[in-house]
């Protein structure tokens, strides 16, 4: 059974890429930015998210220098004016948080949440989620206020 999973995932997997495609941002997802050893992937498909409303959660964490960290918010914020409804924080001239989906239906949405965290000495942790499903980004946002403030 495993086998089949695991198969099965690899077949799919083409096709959620395909979708990132679109994205300004999709880039990062696929190590074009940020090499993929330096990176942390989480990739959700299937029933562990429908509580959620979704159908595919992926996510990317590393850390980024001066430099790349650029680029990524340049592409993030190419993402959000492509959006249909989004929101951005920027705290001291740097992109720290930028939520956004693709979609005005509630059907099929397509999400993209950037967050960045710079540290005293200058380095930066960003996290990159792509989601997809049938919710919205208010939905979106009261599940991630609840998860965070337990």
């Amino acid at each position: 059974m495993k086998k089949i999973s695991l198969l099965l995932l690899l077949l799919l997997l083409p096709l959620c890429i395909r979708a990132q495609d679109r994205l300004k941002s999709g880039p990062v997802f696929d190590g074009s930015v940020i090499p993929k050893d330096r990176m942390i992937e989480t990739y959700v498909k299937g029933g562990s998210i429908k509580d959620y409303g979704l159908t595919l959660f992926r996510s990317v964490r590393f850390e980024a220098d001066d430099a790349e960290f650029q680029k990524i918010t340049s592409l993030v914020l190419a993402d959000v004016s492509a959006a249909f409804n989004k929101e951005t924080e920027i705290e001291k001239g740097r992109l720290r948080c930028a939520l956004m989906s693709f979609s005005p239906a509630k059907k099929n949405g397509e999400f993209l949440c950037f967050q960045s965290r710079t540290e005293a000495d200058g380095s930066c942790s960003v996290i990159l989620v792509y989601m997809q499903g049938n919710t919205t980004l208010a939905e979106l946002k009261k599940i991630f206020s609840k998860t965070s403030s337990k």
